[in-house]
């Protein structure tokens, strides 16, 4: 995985702040590849709240400040299923 502990961090405290304490995260895309160079953060997250845009849109905001990268945020829609989902989830690793 190519992050620093201090942004895997970054991304764990936006998460909370924005999708509350059961919020899950995890890190998918290029930056799991230890072998590839460069890319932005491709981030999932999972929360129990029914309201997603903007939460998403300071998270990712918040994210994108502080990494100083480009951020794709995925935040799973309630009561919708998509292939990006399991996708991001079974190649993904949980932050």
């Amino acid at each position: 995985m190519r992050l620093t502990a201090s942004q895997i961090e970054t991304i764990r405290q936006a998460t909370r702040q924005n999708f509350g304490a059961d919020a899950s995260v995890w890190l998918f895309g290029s930056r799991v590849d230890d072998a590839r160079r460069g890319g932005d953060v491709d981030i999932y997250i999972e929360h129990t709240g029914k309201n997603t845009l903007m939460p998403a849109l300071r998270c990712k905001i918040a994210l994108e400040d502080s990494l100083d990268l480009h951020v794709d945020l995925i935040v799973k829609e309630p009561g919708i299923d998509k292939p990006i989902y399991q996708l991001a989830k079974t190649q993904g690793v949980r932050l």
